[in-house]
């Protein structure tokens, strides 16, 4: 019986998850948002949107990863609050149509957004 060398991946590599949004995050067009949980859809693990936003919530912080986090939201419309002001400025900048109730901004979700065709699917 042969053994297989384990193949060694470098401690800060992105786990699987974080490539998969990413890479969902990145196929989201200029000027169109998408929900936390339309991201999970795409990334290939529905019902994961919390890890979604977990995820997202890190990269406002990461200049050096150059991924559009400001294109998510949340299923409701309404904007992240601790970014709010920002991703609201990058929207209307994109042609994105964002309301301001109070504190509160708003955009609209798409209904129906089918993933894009070059997000892989994870296989189960």
């Amino acid at each position: 019986m042969a053994l297989r060398a384990k193949t060694k991946t470098p401690k800060d590599a992105p786990p699987p998850f974080s490539k998969a949004v990413w890479q969902a995050v990145r196929a989201i067009p200029r000027g169109q948002v998408r929900s936390y949980a339309q991201v999970a859809l795409y990334a290939g693990r529905p019902g994961a949107a919390r890890g979604v936003g977990r995820e997202m919530a890190t990269l406002p912080h990461q200049p050096d990863l150059p991924l559009p986090w400001w294109r998510v939201i949340r299923s409701d419309g309404t904007l992240a609050s601790q970014v709010a002001q920002e991703q609201a400025r990058r929207l209307q900048a994109e042609g994105v149509e964002v309301t301001r109730r109070g504190d509160a901004f708003r955009v609209k979700v798409p209904r129906e957004a089918r993933p894009p065709a070059k997000v892989a699917r994870r296989k189960r």
